[in-house]
């Protein structure tokens, strides 16, 4: 039997994330295919396919599992549907990408990992900034010691969430899990741990103004190598930021920003180095370009479900912090 050339995609939850960030990497990616696509209002499904050619588009997850020409699954559907709707799709034996931060807590995320362990399937976590230019570059630099051993790392995060109708579920915590730091931070969280490795200890302080869920919040942390870490996420800001600004005892990396490509390096003793990244189409692009061939060759995932759940191990923390005050110990996965 010849090996498989392309994966065919069906997407469960076809929304805002879908059109501008992951639908097109799907299908505009070698090897990869959208066959079909599933969100509860028909019209909007309908819609949906016909803009992006996609064959068919179901309201039902289930008629869509069942689709035989779908063989994988992105799951972008609400946060507290992610673990019904990954466990259906493993059961269902297609392949899973799933979006961040993968459930409403770290409990969810496990036992997303166990569905699909139990199933055979495999589980990708949509953390795609991994997969940019810019990252890969920030971490060869790293890896390579450029700046020398890092001390301590800022990372700025703001944007502005209005609360729309039609995502009203983000503004509640137990459909969501979380505000600023669930819904957008965890990306940066997955990023810090990505870059600088593990993280052993949180301390955290949030704001509240419209929501049940933080708007704004602020956490210190330290990775294992001792480096202290800040990270500032805030959903009330006008003007939209995305900056990481790591130092080292031999000099320093900044993303101005990180979304833009931008990458300044400033080492003892030399000039600084702007560096220019480019992505190579929507911001999924080259997760989905990454992920396609590891999957062809039955390769283990680039980015297991694991990784999530280490994420919402350090952002339980940090709102446990939140609600109780002081510093709290990250306790080592078991």
């Amino acid at each position: 039997m010849a090996p498989q050339r392309t994966i065919r995609w069906g997407i469960i939850g076809c929304g805002n994330v879908a059109e501008y960030k992951s639908g097109p990497a799907l299908y505009r990616t070698p090897h990869s295919e959208l066959v079909a696509v599933m969100r509860r209002d028909a019209a909007k499904a309908a819609d949906f396919a016909r803009r992006h050619g996609t064959r068919r588009w179901y309201t039902d997850v289930a008629a869509l599992l069942a689709d035989p020409e779908v063989d994988a699954v992105y799951i972008a559907s609400p946060h507290y549907l992610h673990r019904e709707h990954v466990t259906l799709a493993a059961q269902a034996h297609k392949i899973v990408l799933c979006e961040k931060p993968m459930g409403t807590r770290a409990a969810d995320a496990q036992a997303i990992v166990d569905a699909s362990k139990t199933n055979g399937v495999p589980l990708t976590v949509a953390y795609y900034r991994r997969f940019w230019q810019i990252t890969r570059a920030m971490q060869n630099l790293l890896r390579d010691g450029a700046i020398g051993r890092v001390m301590q790392a800022r990372v700025q995060l703001a944007d502005y969430f209005v609360g729309d109708a039609e995502r009203s579920w983000l503004t509640s915590r137990e459909k969501s899990g979380g505000g600023a730091l669930a819904n957008a931070g965890s990306h940066w969280v997955d990023l810090l741990r990505f870059l600088l490795g593990e993280i052993v200890e949180v301390t955290a302080i949030c704001s509240f103004s419209r929501f049940e869920i933080e708007d704004t919040i602020g956490i210190q942390m330290r990775t294992a190598d001792g480096a202290l870490v800040s990270l500032n996420v805030t959903l009330q800001s006008p003007v939209s930021v995305n900056e990481f600004d790591i130092s080292g005892t031999e000099g320093r990396l900044l993303t101005s920003s990180l979304s833009d490509g931008r990458l300044i390096l400033q080492r003892r003793g030399k000039e600084p180095e702007t560096m220019q990244f480019t992505r190579s189409g929507v911001m999924h692009s080259e997760l989905i370009a990454a992920l396609v061939p590891h999957l062809l060759a039955e390769e283990p995932s680039p980015i297991p479900g694991e990784e999530a759940v280490a994420v919402w191990r350090i952002m339980e923390v940090a709102y446990r912090s939140c609600a109780e005050g002081g510093r709290v110990i990250v306790a080592p996965a078991e």
